[in-house]
């Protein structure tokens, strides 16, 4: 019996176990932040991944503070839509005319949960 769970498949898709794809490659916390908080708002899951823990080393240095933010494979196009929207949103209000957002990676890679 499932307790408290409707329908235990609902949430399959999403499960951190299932493949990941890169959306976002960043060495700022904060632009980690917002967009994960951007992903959240509009209901696609995410993963903020990086192999040094940024309490203990706030700093950048060749690479080591790379931060990846990862979605599950089915919500990739999605994402990537929304955060090219709302940088192109954002470069208009600023003047600017950059089409693709910085760190949002085109090819994407497969990666599992971290």
């Amino acid at each position: 019996m499932n307790a408290g769970r409707e329908d235990p498949s609902a949430d399959e898709a999403e499960q951190p176990s299932r493949p990941s794809r890169l959306v976002v490659r960043t060495w700022s916390d904060g632009e980690a932040l917002l967009v994960r908080q951007l992903l959240e708002t509009y209901g696609i899951p995410c993963q903020v991944v990086s192999d040094v823990p940024h309490s203990l080393l706030p700093l950048s240095v060749d690479g080591l503070g790379e931060i990846r933010i990862l979605v599950p494979a089915t919500r990739v196009d999605e994402a990537r839509s929304l955060l090219a929207e709302h940088l192109r949103q954002g470069l208009e209000i600023l003047g600017g005319g950059k089409d693709e957002p910085p760190g949002v990676d085109g090819e994407g890679e497969d990666e599992g949960a971290a």
